[in-house]
């Protein structure tokens, strides 16, 4: 058996309230911004312009509210009856209420599975419910349509801290903030992933 880095229970959390202040961010954003009505390929440039200025700015409070608006264009299908699916279902899991948004979500995917994210809320969930192997699936759904998503990245990270692999959660990390370089697991998760398997910071 690998040694943890955080127990499962304290590792879901840690998940939970990294969801609950995601999708806080997003409809706060949201609320203060009116509807853009934009199609998929504006929002596509509206996220790649966002992900470029990532990488320049170094103001956390700017940094952190181009992460906002990227996480209010995910969130974004395209079709407002899933979108107002994909809330309800979020708000169950939020309730911890796995368990009964996943029907929701399984029929978010199958009606748009071009949109990651409803990949991501899916995977989010099955995690919750420590089916950890499909949640991986899902991500793996997400990444094949949006490399960039730096949550599904950090999902994966969790994951594998559950399964006690400590450097695969490292890797996954990495690669989430390589994107994203405001991710808040960067101060103590990361760190101490570094320290447990001898690796220097980047």
């Amino acid at each position: 058996m690998h040694a943890r880095i955080l127990p499962q229970r304290l590792a879901r959390l840690v998940c939970i309230l990294l969801l609950v202040a995601a999708t806080a961010v997003a409809d706060r954003t949201a609320a203060q911004s009116p509807p853009t009505g934009e199609e998929p390929a504006g929002r596509a440039r509206r996220i790649d312009a966002l992900f470029a200025a990532l990488k320049t700015t170094r103001v956390e409070e700017e940094g952190d509210a181009m992460v906002a608006e990227v996480w209010r264009l995910w969130l974004q299908s395209g079709r407002p009856d899933l979108d107002a699916a994909m809330q309800q279902a979020t708000n169950l899991m939020n309730s911890g209420l796995s368990v009964l948004a996943m029907p929701t979500f399984d029929d978010i995917v199958a009606k748009a599975p071009d949109w990651a994210e409803a990949w991501n809320k899916r995977a989010t969930a099955l995690y919750l419910l420590g089916e950890h192997d499909r949640s991986l699936a899902d991500i793996d759904r997400v990444l094949a349509l949006e490399p960039r998503h730096f949550g599904a990245l950090a999902g994966m990270g969790l994951i594998r801290i559950a399964k006690g692999e400590p450097r695969e959660a490292l890797s996954a990390y990495r690669r989430a903030l390589a994107v994203n370089p405001f991710l808040k697991e960067r101060h103590g998760l990361i760190p101490e992933l570094e320290r447990q398997v001898g690796e220097r910071p980047l």
